[in-house]
């Protein structure tokens, strides 16, 4: 599908938003990001997926991007489900500094999914989720026995929304993540 068939439905959203069409229209990257992830939110994977696509293939591929292509390859929305192609762009997006790319590619590799089995890069991962106030990764730690909220001292910050991990992306110290990184 083109990006021009998925704009021209994007009123078919139910989170559409003007400015970012009118912004899309003109080629802007966050705004066919953003449109991409309306869609989502509207189940409408086909579109979101032709969006993040869009942005990737023309060089142009944001944190965002690719860590919502990896969800969308990891469960097979909008696409045929790979797991490989997830841990692909998962790396890509915790390269780029993506809390949720980082989350997720440590619980692909816990689970040996598109990856080896390899615990101790899960750890690293959910380590590194968990110091942006991931929630998941902090609770991913303390299954694993490896953080106690209550028994340590809180190192690890909570977040009320899960959307305040985003605040600084340009701050991150992304020591030991590659996107070159193979697995």
């Amino acid at each position: 599908m083109s990006i021009q068939e998925a704009l021209a439905n994007y009123h078919n959203s139910l989170y559409y938003n003007q400015e970012w069409y009118r912004l899309a229209i003109k080629g802007d990257i966050d705004s066919i990001v953003n449109i991409g992830t309306d869609f989502a939110r509207s189940e409408m994977m086909d579109y979101a997926v032709a969006c993040w696509q869009h942005v990737i293939d023309n060089g142009h591929g944001t944190a965002e991007a690719y860590s919502n292509l990896g969800v969308s390859y990891y469960y097979g929305n909008g696409v045929y489900q790979d797991y490989k192609k997830a841990v692909q762009y998962y790396q890509r997006a915790a390269a780029k500094g993506h809390p949720f790319g980082m989350y997720n590619l440590a619980v692909a590799c816990e689970n040996g999914n598109g990856t080896p089995q390899d615990m101790d890069k899960a750890i690293k991962y959910y380590q590194m989720a968990a110091e942006h106030g991931v929630n998941m990764a902090i609770d991913a730690l303390i299954r694993l026995g490896l953080y106690s909220e209550t028994r340590d001292f809180a190192i690890y910050p909570r977040s009320v929304d899960n959307y305040s991990c985003y605040d600084s992306l340009d701050e991150l110290h992304l020591d030991g993540i590659s996107d070159s990184e193979t697995f």
